[in-house]
């Protein structure tokens, strides 16, 4: 029976020796449980044996070790296998941290080891010191001599306790008698000299006693240099798989910045606050860390992704698994040191986990989670007041595909916030990379939110093998043109002038005044993406017009009670007389204010339109106001400034967003073009726009 078992013997030096618990599961037994409280957090220090040697095994907040010994399970005589531990290095010395233990019954009575019989152990890893305790276990006869009791001598602290005149808590070790060492030889592995007193000088039957190591609360004890792979084989940085809420303050980090968050801004009992996080890896591994307050003032302009950073002065927390991922996070504030660095290739960038769509409605909430997918329908950012924070905030919904599930494709709703949402790189057809997207829930449908770090169009085979079987997908079975939850104006993928006028095609008319909307009925607005060059602008007339700056009642809904929102008229006004201009609705100004309303020619490799361009997208192509190029244009004498001005619009090429939609123009149908936003062509994003498609293609002939 588990209950009869006796603790492994020598257990405890081959733990610090090295031993993992992948190889080496020992069984010990509990001699001591006690309860450990620092400032908010609780830790438990539990003091186990393997019959020949004991040591206090620390139990950190969030372990299971912590659940079981609240619940009962580990308990003084119990026998348990270490299931998951680790030695930890602090402050030059080595201890136990015990994790997770399996309860296999109580140690008979007959089987334990009476407590003065045991040693408190070195807690020695490498070195002669981890030598000479194994081999001190395997042969009783190499035991070190028993420590005097000299007052000269160096002794732990409960000794010099007791010969304060304060009770002993931890027995005296009564090894074997021992065969006199070498002279001149510390059995130990340590120096040959005698150990020193807390004075500097050595006491009478120092060497090669019990009493020459200086035992603190927690039974640690010094340890020889970190073995390779330490803080002092990396240049002096720690490296990030060694850090642990115990972990000394003096550290420094070299790591790259994998990812960086929006500022968050939030408010408690205490006040207001801010905080962003970032994400930090290298090559052992990654961390978060959050800034708070004043350390995000001082540090967010400075981080940048993707660079390397020297990280120094911040504290180790234990991570909360609702927000952070890993075990431990890291916090700055703003007295931390935070340095930039050479790029270093042997760090590394943004790495991926990835998980199929079809697990995310079985993944828990705020679980962060890993995506690759196919963008399959953008909604149009908007901005809306939150009702707890009465903020304004804006949100995008993204709708995401992939060839997951059991009928071959899964689909998910994405949701940026805030600059994320006014992102412009977000077209249907692309593949996108997610990392640490958030999952979270509304009206029982489990969703992706606000990832850490996205690539849209990633230079990467498995972007392009995922973009040939959603082309291949679109072939069989198209996908809707509707969001899952009913986005309306949906951005459509880039398409050449001639895609467009063929679609538009089936355009159906404008309802009626007063007539509902067919839901069951054509479309009677396109939207589109463009990607074309302006061949003409006509100057017989002047791009802009003069216009009423009266205020009328605004058409936007408000809330029941409050007053309706005003706007500017915008009517054309018409000169009556010097400094009177009147509009139709009846209003008089002195002075009108002018705005653009122009027509141009766009070209493209396969056809050519007329589209209507407006104020605030004109603007963009004059680069003034339609207030002063109204001046230049009545002043026969600006006509080279005027000129300048006007070939800056032709042959620009531009990505034009589009909204379609059929007119009746004396008495014939036409298709009207208006253009509601555009944009600059910026030469390296649309050549790896360029290169993602060439590469799509090859990748679904090879599939084919």
């Amino acid at each position: 029976m588990a209950a009869q078992q006796a603790p492994t013997q020598g257990a405890i030096g081959r733990i610090f020796a090295g031993v993992s618990p992948a190889e080496f599961q020992p069984l010990l037994e509990v001699r001591n449980v006690k309860r450990l409280q620092q400032e908010a957090e609780v830790r438990y220090a539990v003091a186990v044996t393997d019959g020949d040697f004991v040591v206090k095994a620390l139990a950190l907040p969030g372990s299971a070790l912590i659940a079981q010994i609240e619940a009962g399970q580990i308990f003084v005589h119990a026998l348990v296998r270490a299931a998951e531990f680790r030695v930890e290095e602090i402050s030059g010395q080595a201890f136990l941290l015990l994790f997770r233990a399996e309860v296999l019954g109580t140690v008979p009575e007959e089987l334990r080891v009476p407590s003065d019989r045991l040693q408190k152990h070195m807690n020695a890893r490498t070195g002669a010191h981890a030598e000479s305790g194994l081999q001190t276990q395997a042969d009783p006869s190499l035991a070190p001599a028993q420590p005097r009791s000299d007052a000269g001598s160096c002794t732990t602290p409960e000794k010099r306790g007791a010969q304060a005149g304060f009770a002993e808590q931890t027995p005296l070790p009564q090894p074997a008698p021992a065969r006199a060492p070498a002279a001149g030889v510390n059995p130990y592995g340590g120096p040959p000299a005698a150990c020193q007193q807390l004075g500097g000088t050595a006491g009478p039957g120092a060497a090669g006693g019990r009493s020459s190591t200086i035992s603190d609360f927690f039974g640690r004890q010094p340890v020889v240099p970190r073995a390779p792979g330490g803080a002092s084989a990396n240049g002096g940085f720690l490296p990030i798989q060694e850090i642990s809420p115990y972990t000394n303050g003096r550290w420094r980090l070299k790591a790259r910045v994998i990812t960086k968050s929006d500022i968050r801004r939030f408010s408690n009992a205490r006040g207001e606050g801010q905080l962003f996080k970032i994400d930090i890896a290298d090559k052992t591994g990654e961390i978060s860390a959050t800034f708070f307050g004043k350390a995000v003032d001082t540090f967010y302009n400075t981080i940048r992704q993707g660079q390397v950073y020297c990280f120094s002065r911040g504290h180790v927390r234990p991570a909360n698994p609702r927000f952070d991922r890993g075990e431990h996070v890291l916090t700055f504030e703003e007295q931390a040191v935070i340095e930039a660095m050479e790029d270093d290739r042997e760090l590394p960038g943004v790495t991926y986990d990835f998980r199929p769509l079809c697990s995310v409605p079985e993944t828990p909430v705020n679980t962060l989670i890993d995506v690759q997918a196919m963008i399959c329908m953008v909604q149009e950012p908007f901005s809306f007041t939150a009702k707890t924070s009465n903020r304004e905030m804006v949100k995008r919904e993204v709708g995401l595909w992939d060839p997951s599930g059991p009928e071959g494709a899964s689909f998910v709703n994405l949701t940026m916030w805030g600059e994320k949402a006014l992102a412009e790189d977000f077209v249907q057809g692309a593949p996108v990379f997610l990392k640490a997207a958030r999952v979270q829930e509304w009206n029982n449908q489990k969703d992706l939110s606000s990832p850490a770090v996205y690539e849209v169009n990633p230079d990467d085979p498995r972007a392009f093998a995922l973009k040939a079987k959603f082309e291949e997908h679109q072939k069989t079975r198209p996908l809707p043109m509707t969001m899952s939850r009913g986005a309306q104006g949906a951005a459509g993928a880039r398409k050449s002038v001639q895609s467009c006028r063929d679609e538009d095609l089936h355009l159906g008319p404008p309802p009626l005044p007063g007539q509902g909307f067919d839901p069951n009925g054509p479309r009677t607005i396109h939207r589109h993406f463009v990607l074309g060059t302006v061949t003409n602008v006509p100057y017989d007339r002047m791009p802009c017009y003069p216009s009423c700056p009266g205020l009328v009642d605004s058409s936007r809904a408000t809330q029941p009670g409050q007053a309706p929102e005003k706007r500017a008229c915008q009517k054309k006004v018409t000169q009556e007389g010097p400094g009177i201009w009147r509009c139709a609705n009846g209003h008089i100004c002195q002075q009108p204010v002018f705005r653009y309303l122009c027509k141009m020619q766009v070209m493209d490799h396969t056809d050519h339109m007329e589209v209507n361009v407006y104020d605030n997208v004109a603007k963009q192509f004059f680069g003034v106001e339609a207030q002063e190029y109204a001046r230049l244009y009545e002043d026969p004498e600006q006509e080279l400034q005027l000129a300048q001005i006007n070939r800056r619009v032709l042959w620009k090429r531009v990505l034009l967003k589009l909204r379609a939609s059929k007119e009746v123009w004396q008495e014939a149908e036409r298709i009207r073009y208006n253009v509601d936003d555009a944009s600059g062509v910026v030469v390296a994003k649309e050549a790896r726009h360029m290169l993602a498609e060439v590469k799509s293609a090859l990748a679904a002939e090879q599939a084919s």
